[in-house]
């Protein structure tokens, strides 16, 4: 149903095209003024929708001349920032990043904040596809900077992920730390539950790594309330089993079971296979057999009625 859904979008959009490019010639007899560069422009866009990058790349070249020779400087810099896009599709890094770079300079010098965040991500992300890492960490960084100037928090979150995904790869989890404690700040400031339940797992799984176990009990206690709260299901299983097995690690054995008979009981309710498959195994590294949890469940249940 997808790929009919597509289809059918990508037959309209050939439609749109073909229609623009009959009227494409009618405004040509006037001249190529703005009506026809404006014309010229969406046709353009239609084409890089269509991935006809040869055509609209062509097509948007025609139009950076003429606001060249307007001296319209934002025209200049949206066509720039377009063929950025466009290199990038084509996997042509270096010649997206050079593009979004002369585009950024121009809205750098007319102050307009939001497209020079469109377009430091775009060099961010051109670097990342280059495995450039330490260019892409200054360019997020400095988007990063900008985004909370500017009280950005949805970019700001985005520079924040791209920051979060480069220093996994290079294993600098002191600084993977600080920056999660930075998104779930942002995802506070925005009310958004999923996004600082998250936060805090994650959290709570360096603090695990790093075997400082109360502290990442209480980031994993703290995602998982807030779970229970936003009645989110899945985090509540998955928050239980975070709980659990760290009570589990520091010897409080009881707890760790309970957290886990409690896990299984919402597993159970929900239908929830693969969960409860791995509360099982979690039960069993308990030493019970799948008679004793069983019993130990229908314990648990009836105390909860």
């Amino acid at each position: 149903m997808t790929e009919n859904g597509s289809e059918f979008k990508k037959e309209e959009l050939q439609q749109i095209l073909d229609k623009k490019l009959e009227n494409l010639k009618e405004l040509e007899e006037y001249g190529k003024d703005s009506n026809y560069i404006q014309e010229l422009s969406d046709i353009a866009l239609i084409q890089l929708q269509l991935e006809d990058f040869k055509d609209s790349e062509k097509n948007y070249k025609i139009c950076l001349n003429h606001f060249i020779k307007q001296k319209d400087r934002l025209g200049q810099a949206a066509v720039h920032g377009v063929l950025g896009t466009l290199y990038f599709k084509e996997n042509e890094y270096h010649r997206s990043i050079k593009s979004y770079k002369k585009a950024y300079d121009i809205y750098n010098e007319l102050k307009q904040i939001q497209e020079q965040i469109t377009c430091l991500k775009g060099i961010g992300n051109n670097y990342l596809k280059l495995n450039q890492f330490d260019e892409a960490c200054d360019t997020f960084l400095d988007c990063s900077a900008l985004c909370s100037d500017n009280n950005d928090i949805y970019n700001l979150l985005d520079c924040l992920g791209n920051l979060i995904y480069i220093h996994e790869k290079i294993e600098k989890w002191d600084v993977v730390f600080e920056l999660y404690k930075k998104t779930l700040k942002a995802f506070k400031e925005i009310n958004d539950n999923k996004g600082m339940i998250t936060s805090y797992f994650n959290l709570g799984i360096l603090q695990k790594k790093e075997y400082n176990l109360e502290d990442a009990l209480l980031h994993f206690k703290k995602g998982t309330n807030i779970a229970i709260n936003a009645n989110y299901v899945e985090s509540i299983i998955r928050g239980l089993g975070y709980v659990g097995e760290v009570l589990f690690y520091i010897g409080r054995i009881k707890e760790a079971k309970n957290q886990f008979l409690r896990a299984l009981h919402i597993a159970k309710k929900i239908g929830a296979k693969n969960a409860i498959t791995q509360i099982k195994v979690l039960l069993k590294s308990l030493g019970l057999q799948e008679k004793n949890i069983n019993e130990e469940l229908n314990e648990y249940e009836e105390k909860q009625k």
